[in-house]
């Protein structure tokens, strides 16, 4: 339910967008350097099902070449903040363009608490997840609505991995008492959809 609620708040923001771009720009001429700001949401789908994320991106465009930081949530299988550069490559076709897109960086746990449970993690002790690496990559293709706006699509692939350790009690017959700590390696390969809007 929620993630429909930020579906329809996102188009609603798309639309107001729209309707503020259709201006006419007073002037033709596109200058070289650009500031951009790129706001998107999206699913991710793999092995262990689809997920809702989301990303605003902001950087400097000039020419074709675009650069940029970005940060966003992401659901799948353990919820997590991105923390990315990316770079763009556009492609023009007629008005619009075609793009090719690519991210890496860094992913911050941010556990549910619902997640917190199921893995039993704690605040303190051994126990816990790692943050660890993230990177994306994908094509995309952008409807300009001015020299400023456009709407895009853009699929793609993800990825972000992390470790777990889990430290249980292990007791044999009356002692004495030991920690084994176990280790689990996530590495969390997503198609990704991603619709969004430039500024």
């Amino acid at each position: 339910m929620a993630t429909n609620k930020t579906f329809i708040f996102f188009l609603v923001f798309v639309l107001v967008a729209m309707n503020g771009s259709a201006q006419n720009d007073k002037s033709t001429k596109v200058p070289a350097w650009q500031f951009h700001s790129i706001n998107q949401l999206g699913f991710l789908e793999g092995s262990d099902g689809t997920a809702f994320q989301m990303q605003t991106i902001n950087g400097v465009q000039y020419k074709s070449w675009f650069a940029g930081v970005g940060v966003g949530i992401d659901n799948y299988r353990f919820r997590s903040i991105p923390l990315f550069a990316d770079f763009r490559k556009e492609f023009v076709v007629g008005k619009n363009y075609f793009f090719a897109y690519g991210g890496v960086g860094a992913h911050f746990m941010w556990l549910t608490n619902k997640q917190k449970t199921d893995y039993h993690q704690t605040n303190n002790g051994a126990d816990g997840f790692s943050n660890g690496l993230y990177y994306d990559a994908g094509i995309g293709y952008q409807v300009k609505l001015n020299s400023r706006i456009g709407i895009f699509v853009s699929p793609g692939f993800s990825h972000k991995s992390t470790e777990a350790k889990l430290s249980t009690p292990i007791c044999p017959f009356y002692g004495p008492c030991y920690v084994s700590i176990d280790k689990y390696n996530y590495a969390l390969n997503r198609l990704s959809v991603m619709v969004g809007v430039v500024f």
